[in-house]
C-alpha cells in the first residue's frame, strides 16, 4: 500500500528501568547457561504499572515533541496490544479517552500479535483525510502471574513499553512511503500448541508458554506439513519486503537500518541474514537484546533509539519488518527529512 503523503509527526515512549540479565541470573530467573548463547543483557520491566499507563505515558510525551498538535485535534485513535490490558470487559483505549483526548474521536483496540502498529499504520494511512491526524499507542506490560518473561520464549526475554505514533497528512520528520500487512493462513496453528481453543487459557489459568508451544511445533515438522508451512513463511515475507520497497520506490540497497522484532539472535540472523543478506550490524538487534521484546512496540522503539543516537540522519530510508501470531508479517518503509530537535543534542 503507497501511502506517500503520510507523515510521522512525533514519537513517544515509555521504557520503564532495565532489569539486567545478570540480575536474573542471581535471582535464579533466567538459566546462567544461557547467558553466553543468546547473549541478552536484560528486559524493561514496568513492575505494577498497568500497559494501558504506559501506553497513555508515550502519548503524552508524542503530543509534547508534536509542535503545538493537540490532542481534541485528532481524527482517529488505535490502541495496540498482546497481553491482557485490564479487567475483563474493559477496553484500554477508553482509558487514553479519559486522560488525554475527550470521547470525540473514534477509538478502537487492535490485536494482530506483535504486528499490531503495522495494522495500525495501514488503517490510519486509509482512514486519514487531507489536515487529518491519528494516534497510534501500542502498550504491553507482561509481569503477570501467567507470563515468565525470562524463559517464556527461548532464547528471548519480555520487555515492557509504551510507545505512540502521531501520523499525519501535512508534515513530519518522516514519510510513511508504503506499508503492507500479510497473513499466512495455512500457519494459523504455529503458535497454538495443541492447546484447546475452549475455554481460553486466561480463564482457567493456563501459562503462556511458548517455549513449549515452539516444541511442539517443532514435533509437527517431523511428522506433517511443518516444512512447508515454515517456506511459505519465508516466501511470503520476502515477496512482502520487494513490494513495500517497489511501493516506495527504492530497492534494498537504498536502506540504512533494518528493525526486526526484537527476538532470538539466530532468529534474526536466519531471517536478516539469509533472508535478506544483512548483517547484525545493518538491524536493531543489539538494541533490542537489552531491552526485550516489547510485544507490539519493537520497531519503532527501536526507530526512536536510532533517532536519539544520531544512527540516522536525513534522506536516510528505514525497513521496518513484523512477524506476528497468525501467522502475520507485516513492512514498512521510512524516509527521514528531518531530525526533530528533540534528538539533535
Amino acid at each position: 500500500m503507497r501511502t506517500s503523503g503520510t507523515y510521522l509527526r512525533s514519537i513517544g515512549v515509555h521504557l520503564p528501568p532495565v532489569v539486567g540479565i545478570e540480575t536474573a541470573v542471581a535471582e535464579g530467573r533466567y538459566p546462567a547457561a544461557e547467558v553466553e548463547h543468546f547473549q541478552l543483557r536484560g528486559a524493561a520491566v514496568a513492575g505494577d504499572v498497568p500497559a494501558p499507563e504506559l501506553g497513555l505515558r508515550a502519548a503524552r510525551q508524542a503530543f509534547e515533541r508534536s509542535g503545538g498538535l493537540s490532542p481534541h485535534d485528532l481524527d482517529l485513535l488505535l490502541y495496540c496490544d498482546v497481553w491482557h490490558q485490564g479487567p475483563e470487559g474493559w477496553a484500554p483505549q477508553y482509558y487514553l479517552q479519559q486522560h488525554l483526548t475527550g470521547g470525540h474521536v473514534p477509538a478502537a483496540e487492535l490485536r494482530q500479535g506483535c504486528c499490531g502498529l503495522f495494522n495500525a499504520l495501514q488503517l490510519a494511512a486509509g482512514y486519514l483525510r487531507p489536515g487529518g491526524s491519528a494516534l497510534l499507542v501500542g502498550a504491553d506490560n507482561h509481569g503477570t502471574p501467567l507470563v515468565d518473561r525470562w524463559r517464556m520464549i527461548e532464547g528471548t526475554v519480555m520487555g515492557d513499553a509504551g510507545c505512540a505514533l502521531l501520523l499525519t497528512t501535512d508534515t513530519g520528520f518522516a514519510e510513511l512511503l508504503a506499508v503492507n500487512v500479510r497473513v499466512v493462513p495455512e500457519a494459523e496453528a504455529v503458535n497454538d500448541g495443541g492447546v484447546p481453543m475452549f475455554p481460553p487459557d486466561a480463564t482457567v489459568g493456563r501459562p503462556l508458554d511458548f517455549a513449549a508451544r515452539n516444541r511442539e511445533f517443532r514435533g509437527r515438522l517431523l511428522h506433517g506439513d511443518g516444512a512447508q508451512v515454515m517456506l511459505a513463511i519465508q516466501t511470503t515475507m520476502m515477496e512482502l519486503a520487494d513490494r513495500t520497497l517497489k511501493e516506495a520506490g527504492l530497492t534494498l540497497d537504498d536502506v540504512a537500518r533494518v528493525a526486526f522484532p526484537h527476538v532470538r539472535r539466530d532468529d534474526v540472523e536466519h531471517r536478516g541474514v539469509n533472508w535478506f543478506g544483512l548483517t547484525l550490524a545493518d538491524t536493531t538487534w543489539d538494541y533490542g537484546a537489552g531491552v526485550g521484546h516489547l510485544g507490539v512496540s519493537d520497531q519503532f522503539v527501536a526507530l526512536d533509539h536510532l533517532l536519539a543516537t544520531g544512527a540516522l540522519a536525513p534522506r536516510d530510508h528505514m525497513l521496518l519488518l513484523g512477524f506476528g501470531a497468525g501467522t502475520t508479517l507485516a513492512c514498512a518503509v521510512l524516509r527521514i527529512l528531518d531530525i526533530p530537535p528533540e534528538y539533535a543534542s
